[in-house]
């Protein structure tokens, strides 16, 4: 299986060092549900100038994991009815944004989130995990900014990224930012976030 941020790495070019531990028209109750596309972030609400796209393998389900963070494998997954995820970037920017959108049946994205939370509390040394608060974001939520250890051209770095989850109803968005300073992921990845929230609500 790839990982979503293992999928990002690849992109973003740094190797990730972490442990191994749509049907779009579908309907619930009767209720017509927006498919996972309307749900993602366009390019124009990220920022002026940046681009979109999705990533390799980004609208699959089968053999993509959604949720990875400090390497655990989350059983939620089994429960993803459809996905997208796409990468947002700049050619005068660094900082790199993907937004990833799930649906899950039944209470799979309040599974997630427990899941989540779950890891943030027993996350492996080597993950340095600062948790994140914003009155913007859904209560269904899980903000982290994450330091660990990574490789690029052969070299070892430290890798920064934030990363925020946020559910409503059985539908889970994700919004992580990586590159520039730890003050300007967040800004940036916080205010993508507040925006994503918006969405969901909608």
């Amino acid at each position: 299986m790839k990982r979503s941020l293992g999928v990002l790495a690849v992109v973003f070019g740094f190797a990730v060092c972490l442990p191994l531990t749509e049907a779009s028209g579908s309907h619930a109750a009767g209720v017509a549900v927006r498919p996972v596309t309307d749900l993602a972030l366009r390019a124009a609400e990220v920022g002026p100038g940046y681009r979109a796209r999705v990533i390799p393998g980004g609208r699959k389900v089968k053999g993509q994991v959604t949720l990875d963070l400090c390497g655990f494998r989350y059983p939620s997954d089994a429960l993803r009815t459809s996905r997208i995820q796409m990468v947002y970037q700049h050619p005068r920017d660094a900082l790199v944004l993907s937004n990833e959108v799930v649906r899950y049946r039944g209470t799979g994205a309040q599974q997630a989130l427990s899941e989540l939370e779950w890891a943030v509390s027993h996350c492996p040394k080597g993950n340095k995990l600062t948790r994140i608060r914003d009155p913007r974001l859904l209560p269904s939520s899980v903000a982290v900014a994450n330091q660990f250890s990574g490789m690029r051209n052969g070299k070892p770095v430290a890798v920064g990224v934030l990363l925020v989850y946020q559910v409503h109803g059985n539908a889970l968005s994700a919004v992580y930012t990586y590159r520039g300073t730890p003050a300007t992921r967040k800004r940036f990845g916080m205010r993508a976030a507040a925006l994503s929230a918006s969405k969901l609500r909608r």
